[in-house]
């Protein structure tokens, strides 16, 4: 997976519609992922960009992925 495909998969959400990352591609897709607060800065403004938040991938502790939820129905980074 790329950040192309990641863009397409979020734009491709409807509002309340999810879609989630392994943390394996996360690391990928923002190195050097998981904890790194660099990381999550560039994912967190990505994801905003396209209408959707991050949830935490930790809050329940041993998360395997980060999901992505969409909020915004027109965001201004989707066709």
């Amino acid at each position: 997976m790329t950040l192309d495909d990641l863009h397409d998969l979020m734009c491709g959400l409807s509002v309340g519609q999810t879609c989630s990352l392994h943390l394996d591609v996360y690391q990928l897709l923002f190195p050097p992922g998981e904890p790194d607060q660099g990381a999550r800065v560039k994912a967190f403004k990505f994801a905003q960009t396209r209408g959707c938040e991050i949830q935490n991938p930790t809050a329940g502790g041993q998360a395997l992925e980060v999901v992505f939820i969409r909020r915004i129905s027109n965001p201004r980074g989707c066709p």
